[in-house]
């Protein structure tokens, strides 16, 4: 008996082996479940980066118009501020305007600060005309900054995918402020002696635009000008900035 069992081959066919006994049989993964985890890799992998992110944006070359507006009435809202003291010159004098500071955006300061000197009782000069007393403008900062906060899945321009796909924001936000902030020095015409300072005139400005859900959009400003659905009028202004 045992030579007969011995006499039998080794390998014996899976079909008689006991359902316990066999393997499982590996099935390839279904089509459909592929394509979506490759999907999720994408999305993961291109959404990630853009998840929450605050970037300073450099300034344009160029000033925008809302950079113009942040500036200018940045300077504005500087001279009429409530706590602006007086001149310290007895009216009828008369002043020339010089200005001193790191930046070239330095004519409306000019412009400006001519105009509320004369509202002050002053005479300006230009500068090849003898006046009594100079006005030094030191200008410590006159500028704009922007940034940026974005959540969603920004724009991809193939690579992964064959097509490009825009932009898609959950939500996005872009701040744009303007600052300002300087000092008028006097000095004698005639003879340079320093006669006395103002207080530091400063102030700042912004426009911040949003988008939330892809495509609603707003934005929230102190700027008063055409981007706004209705402009004071004379009546209603506090500050004259009529742009």
């Amino acid at each position: 008996m045992n030579d007969f069992y011995e006499k039998l081959p080794k390998e014996i066919n899976r079909e008689t082996q006991p359902y316990s006994a066999r393997k499982p049989v590996e099935k390839p993964m279904n089509h459909h479940m592929l394509l979506l985890v490759r999907l999720l890799a994408i999305f993961i992998l291109t959404i990630l980066p853009g998840c929450a992110t605050t970037n300073t944006i450099p300034a344009p070359e160029h000033l925008t118009a809302i950079e113009q507006f942040l500036l200018t009435q940045a300077i504005e809202l500087s001279l009429t501020a409530e706590d602006v003291l007086a001149i310290p010159l007895p009216k009828g004098e008369t002043v020339t305007l010089e200005t001193t500071g790191l930046t070239v955006e330095q004519r409306f300061l000019l412009g400006a600060v001519g105009r509320w000197l004369g509202e002050q009782g002053l005479h300006i000069q230009p500068k090849d005309e003898k006046a009594t007393y100079r006005a030094q403008i030191l200008i410590q900062s006159l500028g704009t900054e922007q940034s940026l906060s974005f959540f969603g899945m920004p724009e991809v321009q193939g690579g992964l995918l064959p097509f490009a796909i825009p932009e898609l924001p959950l939500y996005k936000a872009q701040y744009q402020t303007g600052y300002t902030r300087f000092r008028l020095d006097f000095f004698e015409t005639t003879s340079g002696k320093f006669v006395r300072s103002t207080p530091w005139f400063q102030a700042s400005t912004f426009f911040n635009e949003y988008t939330v859900l892809f495509f609603i959009g707003f934005h929230t400003t102190n700027l008063v000008g055409p981007f706004e659905e209705q402009i004071p009028s004379g009546t209603d202004r506090e500050h004259a900035t009529d742009y």
